[in-house]
C-alpha cells in the first residue's frame, strides 16, 4: 500500500537574512525523511514565481494527501500556525526579485479570505505537550502569505478541494533549535496525512447516592458546550488504569482507584477514530472534585442522565444506562 504524500514546501533567505530555517528543516527532511510518509520537498523562491510553483502544480493534476508549508518569522519566538490566507499585498520590504506590492489583492475576482483546510482540533491534540506553538490569524502580506492563498485557491478549485493545506511559521533556529522544529513538523505532517487514532481512558465516579460525575468542556474547546465522563489520552508505554489515575489527579484534584473495566468502546469522529476505555472509579465525596479543565461539573441520577449533550463517543453508553439502569459496581 503506498503511504500517504506530502507536499513539504520552504524558502530560500531572502532580504538581509543569510539563513532561512524552514530551507534547513526541508533539506534534513528530504534526507532523513518522515517515518509513514512519502515527502516530496519543494524550495520556493522568494518571489512571484515562488508563491505560484507549489498551486501551478495543483492546477496541472497533482495529488497529495497534504501540504504543509514554512516560513520564516524573524520576529517570532514560537512557532506559528497559520489559520486563514488572505487575499491581499502589504509587502513592507521587496521580495528577491525587488517587487514591492505595498497593497492590493493577490487574485482578482477570488474570496478575501480563505481558511485552513486543515484538522485543527486534531492538531491541538497533538500539540498540547508543546507550549512553544499557536494558531495566529494574520500570515502577513508578503510571500509567505501570497503562497499559502494561491495554494489553498488552487486546492479550493480542484478535485480534491478537502485535501489539508496548513502554514508554519518558524523562528530562528538560535531561538528554537532545527532538531525541535523537525519535531514539531514531523509531528504536524503527520496529523495532516494519517488519520489519527486515540487511546483514551476515561472514570466512571459516583456519590454515595449512586449519581455519576460528569464534566462540562469549557468555552474555547472544539467541544465546548458538550458533557463527558472525566478522562483524557492515553500516553506512550501507559495502560488505560495508569492513564485515568493520572488525569483525574489532574483533571479533578483527587485520587482515585479504579478497580474494574466497565466497557470499551471505539468511536469514529470525523477527523479521527477513538478507543474509550471506562473504568469504574469508586465513590467520591463531591465536595472534593475541583475540576481544573472542565467549567462545570454535575452529578446525575439515571432520570438526568439525558438532560445533558454528551460527547458522541460516550452517548451509547449513556443512553444504554438510562434505560437499563446504571453498572452494578
Amino acid at each position: 500500500m503506498a503511504l500517504p504524500g506530502l507536499l513539504l514546501t520552504g524558502f530560500t533567505p531572502f532580504s538581509k537574512h543569510t539563513e532561512n530555517p524552514s530551507q534547513d528543516i526541508i533539506e534534513e527532511i528530504s534526507i532523513n525523511g518522515i517515518e509513514g510518509l512519502e515527502v516530496e520537498t519543494m524550495l520556493l523562491s522568494v518571489d512571484e514565481k515562488g508563491s505560484r510553483d507549489p498551486s501551478e502544480r495543483i492546477s496541472t493534476g497533482a495529488v497529495f494527501t497534504a501540504i504543509l508549508h514554512l516560513g520564516f518569522s524573524p520576529e517570532s519566538e514560537i512557532i506559528k500556525l497559520e489559520k486563514f490566507g488572505k487575499n491581499r499585498y502589504c509587502m513592507q520590504i521587496p521580495d528577491n526579485s525587488r517587487r514591492q506590492i505595498k497593497s492590493g489583492t493577490i487574485v482578482a475576482g477570488a474570496p478575501e479570505v480563505i481558511a485552513t483546510s486543515s484538522p485543527k482540533h486534531v492538531i491541538d491534540e497533538s500539540i498540547d505537550d508543546f507550549e512553544r506553538i499557536s494558531w495566529s490569524e494574520d500570515a502577513g502580506g508578503y510571500v509567505c502569505n501570497e503562497t499559502y492563498y494561491r495554494t489553498l485557491l488552487a486546492i479550493s478549485e480542484s478535485q480534491h478541494p478537502s485535501t489539508p493545506v496548513l502554514f508554519m511559521h518558524l523562528p530562528e533556529k538560535t531561538i528554537m533549535p532545527i532538531s525541535v522544529q523537525i519535531s514539531v513538523v514531523s509531528r504536524i505532517s503527520r496529523c495532516l496525512c494519517i488519520r489519527p487514532h486515540f487511546e483514551v481512558a476515561s472514570a466512571l465516579v459516583i456519590d454515595e447516592r449512586h449519581r455519576i460525575l460528569a464534566c462540562r468542556r469549557p468555552p474555547g474547546d472544539t467541544w465546548a458546550g458538550m458533557w463527558e465522563f472525566p478522562g483524557g489520552k492515553i500516553e506512550d508505554r501507559e495502560s488505560s488504569r495508569d492513564a485515568i489515575i493520572r488525569e483525574i489527579n489532574e483533571e479533578l484534584q483527587i485520587s482515585i482507584e479504579p478497580s474494574h473495566k466497565i466497557t470499551e468502546i471505539r468511536h469514529s469522529y470525523e477527523d479521527r477514530d477513538v478507543s474509550l476505555h471506562l473504568w469504574y472509579c469508586g465513590i467520591v465525596t463531591p465536595e472534593t472534585v475541583k475540576p481544573t479543565e472542565h467549567d462545570e461539573v454535575r452529578w446525575l441520577s439515571r432520570e438526568e442522565l439525558l438532560e445533558v449533550d454528551w460527547l458522541p463517543a460516550d452517548v451509547p453508553i449513556v443512553e444504554s444506562w438510562f434505560v437499563n439502569g446504571l453498572p452494578v459496581t
